[in-house]
């Protein structure tokens, strides 16, 4: 049973690296760490082995001491976890109400050509051009182009990310949200 347990966390490690490799550097370390201190016990269950790493305790270990590592580790963890899950699915939640958007302005569209196609209404593309120009160019350029768009980004970034306590790892579960 204990190759068995290690082929499985084995497993388990590989996938959190292919995950890490996406999520960025600091909050694949993270959820590895978590790992690791959470297969403790798995571990213990194998023979002790003094002064060897995973092996026995060592004689007169105060096991009801503090451990400041432990307690680090648990709090980044926590961070980088809760903000990479609420990227993830902030993300995938963004992009399918973008998808329903896009559906329900395509149909609209197609609708109006259609009613304009037969008579029944003129559409003055002329006047909504002018006005989507005055409401979407942020900047005042006087044109609606790649810096407009990352004044709505940065704007939405904002907005989502307000008071969360890692920033990086959400905004890397939101584009992986964005990518699923």
């Amino acid at each position: 049973t204990t190759g068995h347990t290690t082929s499985s966390a084995m497993d388990l490690l590989a996938r959190f690296d292919r995950l890490s490799t996406r999520l960025g550097m600091a909050a694949g370390s993270s959820i590895l760490a978590a790992i690791a201190y959470a297969s403790k016990g798995a571990q213990s269950k194998r023979p002790a082995v003094k002064g060897l790493l995973g092996g026995g305790e060592d004689e007169g270990k105060d096991d009801d001491a503090p451990d400041p590592m432990k307690a680090f580790l648990m709090h980044i963890g926590k961070e980088v976890t809760f903000g990479g899950v609420a990227g993830i699915c902030s993300g995938y939640a963004a992009k399918q109400v973008a998808k329903q958007v896009a559906y329900g302005i395509g149909l609209f569209f197609i609708s109006v050509q259609v009613l304009a196609y037969n008579g029944y209404i003129k559409v003055p593309y002329d006047e909504i051009g002018k006005k989507f120009q005055a409401s979407a160019d942020l900047d005042g350029d006087g044109d609606v182009d790649a810096d407009d768009l990352i004044i709505v980004w940065n704007k939405v970034k904002k907005v989502l990310s307000y008071g969360l306590p890692n920033v990086a790892g959400f905004l890397a579960g939101f584009t992986l949200g964005l990518k699923c």
